[in-house]
């Protein structure tokens, strides 16, 4: 007789445990898929971000090479200019083939 009791309390506690098991599983599975939506809402903002912050880095980079290239041609400009100044002022003709400049 004992051992039919003692069956029927595993029995009682294996459904318990099934039971148990359903719903743990069933709160972990909607844990996972709650972790999942966030990580994708935050990726895809990341993504955008990273996007923009990109595009900003680019221009800027172009920016740069432009404002470089503008200070390089505009000292070069000035030391032309410096030159010319420097050959009127000791008297020689500044010509450009046969046009004479000044």
């Amino acid at each position: 007789m004992s051992s039919i009791i003692s069956s029927l309390t595993d029995l009682a506690k294996s459904l318990v445990e099934v039971v148990w098991s359903l719903f743990t599983t069933a709160g972990h599975l909607a844990q996972q898929t709650v972790e999942f939506v966030l990580r994708f809402f935050t990726g895809a903002l990341n993504l955008v971000i990273e996007f923009f912050k990109g595009l900003v880095d680019l221009a800027g980079g172009i920016v740069q090479f432009v404002l470089g290239n503008i200070a390089m041609l505009a000292v070069l400009a000035l030391a032309f200019f410096g030159f010319l100044q420097y050959q009127r002022s000791q008297g020689r003709p500044v010509t450009v083939g046969n046009k004479k400049l000044n």
